[in-house]
């Protein structure tokens, strides 16, 4: 039974979907799309969207069958309670491997930019401690946080105003360059930056309200993310030449830093320090909904003890990759697994229980 101080509403639910999907690929994600679709890179980004609002449907009409219900008490009523058991406990961990995921780019692009003679674990502690402090709290206190940091996008799209003065368009022609072949290719970079949306497979029953309106608010959520990474990647297309953004891994910092004002002399710090707690809101998500599934197991539904516990699991898991290599090896890894925990396994679960007719008990859906 969801207690009715950690209810959230349908326009929570819509910045929650922002804060998810916003993270590190924004810094890199115009470097990464270009290398395969060129100069329609940012076409690549909004297919990407499509196919990410796809999985969203997936993910919609799945809880629809069991809308009092999270992912973690559903599973068992559609496979029984042993395979039921093993796809949460799987999930529980693919979300740690996100978080994970999430603090070694942040450390990783921290260290390059802003500290570089900070300590790996001196600089990961400062957005596992931060988060561990709001994601103790309920949903309703986290998504109100969401909702207050999202105020900080607007800021970033400002900023990011600024490389208009400096654009040349013909940069990015001709768009089709790459062939529509490899901007479809390039869609494949983008729906594993836009991951934070299978939110919904546990927080789904908190929501407020009928289910068509929950739909909306996450698929505004994510249209308007969509339309975010879009324009960061056209602004990198125009400012740097093909040649130039080959080369330069974080474009978006690097275009920055050659703007300075009497008031900020390092713009692209001041843009980072936003974008730092971009990220973390993107790590307290899967803090989240990792401790969530310990919490239903462990804890009877509370999560706040097992917070504590899953963030030391992600923060120890973090150090372990220390190269450039072998952080590469972990991002695939985790790349690799997504497809199935959030693209594949949910069509799965749709299926089977639309097949076996599996919903929760009184829902006609």
């Amino acid at each position: 039974m969801i207690k009715e101080s950690s209810r959230i509403t349908q326009g929570q639910l819509f910045y929650y979907i922002i804060q998810a999907q916003v993270g590190v690929g924004i810094l890199s994600m115009p470097h990464d799309v270009q290398a395969v679709a060129k100069g329609g890179a940012w076409i690549s980004v909004l297919i990407g969207g499509v196919v990410v609002q796809l999985a969203i449907l997936i993910i919609w009409a799945l809880c629809k069958r069991f809308p009092n219900l999270t992912m973690y008490e559903y599973l068992p009523k559609i496979f029984g309670k042993w395979i039921g058991g093993f796809f949460n406990f799987a999930y529980i961990f693919f979300f740690i491997l996100m978080a994970t995921l999430v603090l070694i780019l942040f450390e990783s692009l921290i260290n390059k930019w802003i500290f570089p003679l900070t300590p790996r674990w001196a600089t990961l502690s400062l957005i596992v401690i931060t988060s561990v402090y709001l994601v103790i709290e309920s949903l309703r206190k986290i998504t109100r946080f969401y909702v207050f940091a999202t105020v900080l996008i607007v800021l970033i799209v400002l900023i990011a105003l600024n490389a208009f003065t400096i654009v040349n368009f013909t940069y990015m022609l001709p768009i089709t360059e790459a062939g529509w072949g490899k901007i479809f290719l390039g869609s494949n970079k983008v729906i594993i930056s836009l991951l934070g949306f299978e939110l919904l497979l546990v927080v789904y029953p908190f929501v407020e309200g009928k289910a068509d309106g929950k739909l909306k608010a996450a698929s505004a959520g994510n249209a308007l993310t969509t339309l975010l990474y879009s324009f960061m990647v056209f602004i990198a297309l125009i400012v740097f030449s093909p040649m130039e953004l080959a080369m330069i891994p974080e474009p978006i910092p690097y275009m920055l830093k050659a703007f300075s004002y009497r008031v900020v002399e390092r713009v692209d710090l001041l843009f980072l320090s936003i974008w730092m707690v971009i990220v973390a809101t993107s790590y307290m998500n899967y803090l989240f909904l990792a401790s969530s599934g310990f919490g239903h197991y462990f804890h009877r539904g509370n999560h706040r003890r097992a917070v504590y516990y899953t963030a030391i699991i992600s923060f120890i898991l973090a150090l372990i990759p220390e190269g450039p290599d072998e952080c590469r090896l972990f991002t695939q890894i985790v790349s690799w697994a997504s497809y199935a925990f959030v693209y594949g396994l949910p069509l799965l679960f749709l299926l089977i229980s639309l097949v076996f007719r599996k919903q929760e008990k009184g829902n006609t859906a």
